[in-house]
């Protein structure tokens, strides 16, 4: 493996600095911004980065991107990373099963508006008696002709509050027979009878209950065949989870889930090793060099390095672990100062380490629990089920 720095060619140069003006243009950095994963990039980045291609930097320009290479995708990453902002979002998991399932009119009418990024999704699988087992889903799509009406709520639709479209999942047959009655859609948020509500979690985001009552669209807004949900639903939370991810060359080894903890739980090391660089023991000494100190830190960067590289579903969970893990000891080595989040006097690197201590709990239930990770793990090795 090649760990070398990596020398920008003058043209990556300038498409960094375009998109560094452009950032810096529309965004104050924010320390606390980083953990809001619910919030997206403010509407100007948003719009810029539609111009460009640079939602889905990797397509193609007919496609909707701009055909960038890994390292011009890096430079995004690393540019939203330092200044604090959270990531423009694309539509990667629901566009290949529009291209495999939709019909020929949202083909024609929707999936241009969701490759260039101009159109965003949230995802409507939970609901309040059916968070994991997504195949209990309740809330129902009744046909009448070319229309269907749509009725019941879903938890934790993390973006409805300015999202375009939901991909619902639906009751459309008996509940008894739960994987085999169920139908996806995409419903348009702003039809009539579609609210979204918000649920303002610990770490200071929003996620959404949202509710459909009476909501009427085309069969032309349904995904796939009647009562083939499950099987649609499959790809799109198949990669949601990470399964079957291959990652080369400068791309973080783990799946796209334990990569976004990962980088979140590097800038808490971050801010617990600016709080020990700048404080001082009753001795006058560093605490860098109080042995304690140096062993909460070395522990949470060894744990950082393994999830970096634990490939695949095996990323998330580990991930969501040592993170959860990780901010509790280091708020606590870090205390008083290290339970004082933004905005408040003392606070250490505007609060991150605070501030990820409240947020970190929510990872282990974010695409699915950890229990429902290791489930699968243990049935693609052939293991017994640990829950």
């Amino acid at each position: 493996m090649d760990f070398s720095e990596v020398e920008l060619t003058a043209e990556q140069q300038a498409f960094e600095k375009e998109l560094r003006d452009l950032l810096d243009t529309n965004w104050t950095p924010d320390y606390a911004h980083i953990s809001l994963d619910h919030d997206r990039a403010p509407d100007a980045v948003r719009t810029g980065m539609v111009e460009r291609g640079w939602i889905h930097p990797h397509f193609a320009p007919d496609a909707g991107g701009a055909g960038l290479g890994e390292i011009e995708q890096q430079i995004i990453s690393s540019l939203f990373e330092e200044f604090y902002m959270a990531s423009p979002g694309g539509n990667d998991l629901l566009i290949p099963t529009l291209d495999k399932h939709g019909s020929e009119w949202l083909k024609a009418n929707v999936l241009p508006g969701l490759r260039t990024g101009e159109l965003s999704t949230c995802l409507g699988y939970s609901e309040p008696d059916s968070g994991s087992d997504m195949a209990a889903a309740k809330t129902r799509a009744v046909r009448d002709g070319d229309m269907w009406t749509i009725n019941g709520q879903k938890m934790w639709t993390t973006g409805a509050h300015h999202a375009d479209y939901v991909f619902l999942l639906a009751r459309t047959g008996p509940i008894e027979e739960k994987h085999r009655t169920l139908t996806m859609f995409l419903v348009p948020m702003n039809l009539p009878g579609v609210q979204a509500t918000p649920i303002w979690i610990l770490g200071g985001g929003r996620t959404n209950v949202t509710f459909y009552t009476d909501v009427e669209v085309s069969d032309d807004y349904r995904i796939g065949g009647v009562n083939d949900g499950w099987s649609v639903m499959s790809t799109p939370l198949a990669t949601e989870h990470g399964a079957g991810v291959v990652t080369e060359g400068v791309t973080p080894v783990n799946g796209s889930m334990g990569q976004s903890f990962s980088r979140t739980f590097a800038k808490l090391i971050d801010g617990a090793i600016d709080w020990a660089a700048s404080r001082k023991d009753a001795e006058g000494r560093s605490r860098l060099e109080d042995p304690l100190v140096r062993m909460a830190l070395a522990e949470a960067m060894l744990d950082l390095e393994m999830c970096w590289n634990a490939a695949g579903e095996l990323g998330k969970p580990m991930a969501a672990e040592a993170l959860a893990t990780n901010a509790d000891r280091l708020a606590d080595m870090a205390a008083p100062e290290g339970i004082l989040d933004f905005g408040v006097d003392g606070k250490i690197a505007a609060g991150i380490i605070a501030s990820q201590r409240l947020h970190s709990p929510g990872t282990a239930i974010y695409g699915g629990t950890t229990e429902i990770y290791r489930n699968n793990l243990a049935r693609r090795l052939g293991l017994p089920r640990p829950y």
